[in-house]
């Protein structure tokens, strides 16, 4: 997810320079973006050292490009050097200060490090940036950090606003919610269907998987209320198909 909206803006990049017209100085930023794609490819693919010397190789031909900065703060927080990458978001910061896939990182950065002050601060300002064109991408990002820190409040509130902005996430946000289930961890299950609920319609497969996580959590009352629920609204789905099944 980290590395996600990077690669589409490279992409994005790439394909406006092949509109124009190749001179020495475009081949030039051509060289430095193929440069970043590597690397930022072999920072997915855990190959740390190839990844370092391509955003290296990259900054030597521009250090004032904040895409090569970030590639290199991305490296930096996956290593662990973590005090040089806050310095170096500290430098991105100026040389891109509206820059929203640029607080978005530094917010999650800020988060794992246990500042969720000024993570918030981050996120927040990113989501009032004009050039925020993954919103709902990026708080769902945020929202994850925030749950494992145990910062539940902010986590609600950056998913919910993430599903005002874009009501698809509510798909997978019911699917998070099964993988979270799966692997029994049935609070974190259990926080994604709260907040699904209170944003979105619904729905006959969220009303299953809250009567499963009801019988996980031994609270049979509303097993069968929310049984008498999806018999009234969704008698003929699937869903009340499998409920039906599980009962016998």
């Amino acid at each position: 997810m980290t590395l996600h909206i990077f690669w589409k803006i490279f992409l994005i990049s790439s394909f406006l320079m092949g509109c124009t017209h190749i001179s020495d100085k475009s081949r030039e930023q051509a060289a430095r973006q193929t440069r970043l794609q590597l690397g930022l490819e072999y920072l997915k693919q855990g190959d740390y050292k190839a990844a370092r010397q391509n955003f290296e190789k990259a900054l030597l031909e521009n250090e004032e490009d904040y895409r090569a900065q970030l590639g290199m703060a991305l490296y930096e927080q996956n290593v662990g050097e973590n005090k040089a990458a806050h310095q170096r978001y500290q430098k991105i910061l100026k040389l891109a200060p509206l820059n929203a896939t640029v607080m978005n990182h530094y917010g999650t950065f800020l988060c794992k490090q246990g500042d969720y002050a000024s993570a918030q601060e981050q996120f927040s300002a990113a989501v009032l940036s004009t050039d925020y064109i993954e919103i709902a991408d990026n708080l769902e990002n945020a929202e994850y950090c925030f749950f494992e820190a145990k910062q539940y409040k902010f986590a609600q509130m950056l998913i919910s606003r993430a599903l005002k902005y874009d009501a698809e996430k509510g798909r997978f946000l019911i699917e998070k919610a099964k993988k979270q289930f799966k692997f029994k961890k049935y609070d974190h299950a259990q926080f994604l269907l709260n907040v699904h609920q209170s944003v979105l319609p619904v729905c006959a497969e969220v009303l299953l998987l809250q009567i499963y996580l009801s019988y996980k959590f031994g609270d049979e009352d509303s097993v069968q209320n929310i049984g008498k629920q999806l018999a009234r609204d969704f008698s003929h789905s699937k869903e009340y198909k499998d409920y039906l099944a599980h009962e016998d």
